[in-house]
């Protein structure tokens, strides 16, 4: 073969394969169809009962905190991480909105946990807001949050009702608005309660005849429900304070109802933290205005026993002229030394302070810095609170946050040491200007001097006490006013149309396991078989195709016949006709010897087929029985096991024409049958008596058919090889495992076999493998299912 030649084969070959696999499919294009059609029934049946889910989306912006002017200052250290970062305040924020404590604040306000429905079909509907009935237990709520049972209403007409159990029991007919004891609960606990049931008059249509279902769910499951599936995330990637709040729902209102009031409830939990804020500085002023009026009271009782003591009447008179020019620097020296001592509580109030306690806010530090940085501390401490709540101290962002505070009280404590040593510098340099001028007025009188001490200590005092006073009412009006952390953007609200159970995506869905599952099935069923099924399995062996031999069912087709137009007639003519080109054009004793692997691969049936075949055609045949362990010919052929071959070789007085028979029914055909079965078939075989039976026959006959023993069990046909011309090698289809093959591939190599080729046995040309025109000229009618689903034959 050359080059051109082997390319076109192998184009040939691969167009072949495709072919073939998508025959492989879609002959069973029935089980397709049956399995789409399953699955969108499925499908359908899916659609009907699954509870419809409804997406619910609300929309907030979390809010800037307020801070002091010179926040800027401190970027670079959010940059090095000594202070949260804006990203971390929001992930915080988040895990606020998500926290379990306030949505078991929720839960328990909108009473999620107490279920209404009404029985239906395919799934019982649930009802919220509109209940279609209520109940009270008198004198008594729900007993723990841990509670959970479920009964049922049965409305007999509008004055009464059936009371039942989970379980359908019975517990008699009652009156609405009737008090009755009933028995609640589940396995593990149940309590009896005096209970009233009321239809609801507002609802909208009558429940006569229909069963209302009220389930009682612990608080702690429904938060753990409502909390899985509740999403928050940001409206984009950026540093954005826009959240998006959603949650998928049975009942739509249920899902606005908790979005709205979720957003409620962590807008008064802020209002909560700034209102704690402004009360612990109001309550830090209240202290420190108690005690300088305490220490203003003492100054101004000792000014008053020095004018009494000194008859003091206006001590401005004598001084008027040097107070006018040290005006200025006294008024500095007096608000030096009140920064001084804020900034000196200050230092006091952080040092003493513990971890999660708020600072004092502003108390009047005029460093705008210092300012901002004890902002910055308390807002820390209040998210630290708020996410205590529903965590431990071992959290991440707990740890996290307690390290920034540690560095925020660093940072503070030295920036009010700094402060205080600028002040005091500054009260130096003034109290020197004081001392100089003080040197210009000596010819004051004493008693003028050390009153003037006194009036200056007075001022200090009085102008803190001012200031206090000033900043406790400041903290007073920023406690009555309350902002909302969070403003709504948009309310809660439920998108058009259910985003499950989806018609379109059930139905692509089911198109695709309908056809994906036959598809599988099929794959790995051809994938697990190892059995031989049609020629392509058969030629990696090189062996020549002399054919293939289609299926039967029917017992008639065992022996072919005159005038037979039977697909098993033509499957052996068309075996006829390729045989004749393998033998040498002599014209008798052509010697055809059929083997197989194993038994019941149809060597027998094969052999005398052909050999029938041949007969008809009008070429004398004999037919030599050589399976002497297992004879079947006298079986398929109904005639009576008479001497044979056995015979003949242990018996030295039978001649050859004692052991041939002619067949009743088709001339020219002849049998020599096995006889009786030997104990030793190899050592008979091995006897000079079979050459004699091959020598003196092969100048009668112009085809001797050999039936021989299977190659793959026992060693006898080896004994009677050498007389083929012809080995017809039988594989059955569907039954012989491919591994097997090796023992034919073996022999054909090693020349055990004379001229081998294959003959393939019980095709199913109905199922797509090759055929060759079978049946041809008939005409069958068919169904119109049946000939949309079958495959035509292939002719030649």
């Amino acid at each position: 073969m050359n080059k051109s030649e082997k390319i076109l084969e192998d184009n040939l070959d691969d167009s072949i394969n495709m072919k073939e696999i998508f025959e492989k499919y879609f002959k069973h294009i029935k089980w397709f169809v049956f399995s789409v059609l399953l699955f969108i029934s499925l499908a359908f049946i899916k659609i009907r009962s699954e509870i419809p889910q409804y997406k619910v989306s609300g929309v907030i912006l979390i809010k800037e905190n307020e801070k002091g002017s010179s926040i800027g200052n401190l970027e670079s250290f959010e940059n090095l991480g000594l202070f949260g970062s804006e990203t971390n305040r929001l992930e915080n924020e988040i895990q606020i909105l998500k926290s379990r404590r306030l949505m078991t604040k929720v839960v328990k306000e909108l009473e999620f946990n107490i279920n209404y429905f009404i029985e239906d079909s395919p799934y019982d509907k649930e009802y919220y807001p509109n209940f279609p009935i209520t109940f009270d237990f008198v004198g008594d709520t729900l007993i723990g949050d841990d509670f959970s049972t479920l009964f049922k209403i049965r409305i007999l007409s509008d004055t009464r009702f059936l009371f039942l159990n989970a379980e359908d029991a019975s517990y008699g007919s009652k009156a609405f608005g009737e008090t009755f004891v009933a028995e609640l609960g589940n396995e593990e606990r149940s309590i009896r309660k005096d209970l009233v049931v009321n239809l609801n008059p507002n609802f909208g249509r009558s429940l006569v005849g229909e069963t209302v279902i009220i389930s009682v769910y612990p608080v702690d499951r429904v938060v753990s429900s409502y909390m899985k599936r509740l999403e928050i995330e940001p409206i984009n990637e950026r540093m954005s304070k826009v959240l998006i709040l959603s949650l998928n729902e049975s009942v739509k209102q249920k899902g606005i109802s908790l979005i709205n009031n979720l957003i409620e409830q962590y807008n008064a939990d802020g209002i909560t933290d700034k209102n704690l804020v402004a009360q612990n500085t109001t309550d830090f002023l209240d202290l420190r205005i108690g005690l300088i009026e305490t220490e203003l009271a003492a100054i101004e009782l000792t000014a008053e026993q020095f004018r009494t003591k000194n008859k003091m009447i206006d001590v401005n008179t004598g001084s008027s002229i040097y107070l006018h020019s040290s005006s200025a620097n006294e008024s500095e020296l007096v608000d030096s030394n009140t920064q001084i001592q804020l900034v000196n509580l200050m230092i006091d109030e952080v040092g003493s302070i513990r971890t999660g306690e708020l600072l004092p806010g502003n108390v009047g530090i005029a460093d705008p810095t210092i300012i901002s940085m004890i902002t910055q501390y308390n807002n820390l401490v209040l998210q630290r609170n708020r996410i205590l709540k529903s965590s431990s101290e071992i959290n991440p962002i707990i740890i996290n946050i307690d390290s920034q505070l540690e560095n925020y009280k660093s940072n503070l404590s030295n920036s009010l040491n700094n402060q205080k040593s600028s002040l005091e510098i500054k009260v130096g340099t003034l109290t020197t200007q004081s001392s100089k001028i003080s040197s210009r007025i000596a010819s004051v009188p004493k008693n003028e001097r050390e009153f003037k001490d006194i009036v200056r200590q007075q001022e200090t005092k009085n102008a803190l006490y001012l200031f206090l006073l000033q900043k406790r009412e400041e903290s007073v009006l920023s406690n009555a006013v309350n902002v909302d952390k969070a403003k709504v953007i948009d309310n809660a609200y439920s998108k058009p149309g259910k985003i499950s159970p989806k018609k379109s995506t059930n139905l692509l869905g089911a198109i695709i396991l309908g056809i994906l599952v036959p598809f599988i099935v099929i794959y790995v069923r051809d994938l697990l078989d190892t059995k031989v099924h049609d020629e392509k399995d058969l030629r990696k062996m090189g062996i020549p195709f002399i054919g293939d031999v289609p299926f039967s069912k029917n017992k008639g087709d065992l022996l072919i016949t005159n005038n037979d137009t039977s697909n098993i007639a033509e499957a052996f003519r068309y075996l006829r006709t390729n045989i004749g080109f393998m033998l040498d054009r002599k014209e008798w004793g052509k010697t055809i010897l059929f083997t197989s692997t194993q038994s019941g691969e149809g060597k027998t049936f094969a052999a005398l087929n052909l050999a029938s075949s041949l007969a008809i055609s009008g070429k004398k045949t004999l037919l030599i029985a050589m399976d002497l362990r297992v004879p079947k010919i006298a079986k398929y052929m109904d005639v009576d096991e008479v001497k044979g071959v056995s015979n003949f070789i242990k018996d030295n007085e039978l001649r050859v024409r004692d052991i041939i028979n002619k067949h009743a029914e088709i001339e020219n055909l002849s049998l020599i049958l096995s006889g009786d079965i030997p104990p030793n078939p190899v050592e008979l075989l091995m006897s000079k008596r079979v050459d004699e039976i091959f020598e003196e026959v092969k100048n009668d006959y112009e085809f001797i058919i050999v039936d021989s023993a299977p190659v793959g069990m026992v060693t006898d046909t080896f004994q009677i090889s050498r007389f083929a011309e012809l080995t017809v090698y039988v594989i059955k289809a569907n039954f012989l495992d491919k591994r097997m093959l090796h023992i034919p591939d073996k022999l054909n190599r090693q020349n055990k076999l004379s001229n081998m080729c294959l003959l393939l046995n019980g095709t199913d040309h109905s199922k797509g493998t090759y055929g060759y025109g079978y049946g041809y000229g008939e005409k069958k009618k068919k169904r119109f299912f049946k000939n949309l689903f079958s495959r035509k034959a292939a002719t030649l």
